[in-house]
């Protein structure tokens, strides 16, 4: 097992830090859930969200909750597949690279979490993403001053 546990850290380092707020945090679980749990949430992972249309579970049960699944970790949350994703995009806009990386990263993961449920959208067909989903994103690509933008109506409407 600790063999294991090397390999996964040395080819992926950003796990050592997981595994070290988990054990830091009291019980050990690194998850604990809000005091006051909102009605609209079935997961207990979501978190309260400024409008009503953003008050979205993704419906499941503690243990199944969308963004603590693996394949969350893998798709939405490597650096280096959002990278890719990045670099994808602008060679296809020809966008320049933004200069914020988290905000960067936290805009390309809501891209990756509605290409994955919803696939390929079309121009101004836009998806409200569950809480959990945004706040698991926001927490690993958080803004420096809390400041978010949230869920933007199309603009060509």
């Amino acid at each position: 097992m600790r063999a294991t546990l090397q390999r996964v850290v040395r080819e992926n380092p950003e796990y050592l830090f997981t595994i070290l707020e988990a054990s830091q945090q009291p019980g050990g679980s690194g998850y604990s859930p809000p005091e006051e749990q909102s009605s609209w949430c079935i997961c207990t992972f979501c978190r309260e969200m400024p409008a009503q249309r953003e008050r979205l579970c993704c419906q499941r049960n503690q243990d199944g909750c969308i963004s603590r699944l693996p394949d969350f970790d893998i798709l939405i949350l490597n650096e280096a597949v959002l990278a890719l994703a990045r670099l994808y995009r602008q060679d296809i806009l020809a966008q320049p690279d933004d200069g914020d990386r988290n905000k960067a990263n936290r805009h390309t993961a809501y891209r990756q979490f509605v290409l994955w449920h919803h696939g390929r959208l079309g121009t101004g067909d836009r998806r409200v993403l569950p809480s959990c989903c945004i706040w698991r994103i926001r927490d690993k690509f958080p803004d420096q001053f809390g400041q978010y933008t949230g869920f933007k109506d199309d603009p060509l409407q």
